[in-house]
């Protein structure tokens, strides 16, 4: 994956809190609690949603 293509700032800070989470999920003191799952992932990483500020959760939508 190459980060320097325009746009792919994105994938980078959506992985990133997918990462988060997922340290959150396995060890409750580490990571920290961002709301992401896969879903959110994909939909940042594409652009269909905004990413986040770091370490602001997600807003569930209904």
């Amino acid at each position: 994956m190459d980060y320097k293509k325009p746009g792919t700032g994105k994938v980078k800070e959506a992985l990133k809190r997918d990462w988060e989470q997922t340290k959150h999920d396995l060890n409750k003191k580490k990571g920290t609690d961002l709301n992401q799952d896969v879903g959110d992932t994909v939909k940042q990483a594409t652009g269909k949603e905004p990413v986040p500020p770091p370490f602001v959760p997600n807003i569930d939508k209904k």
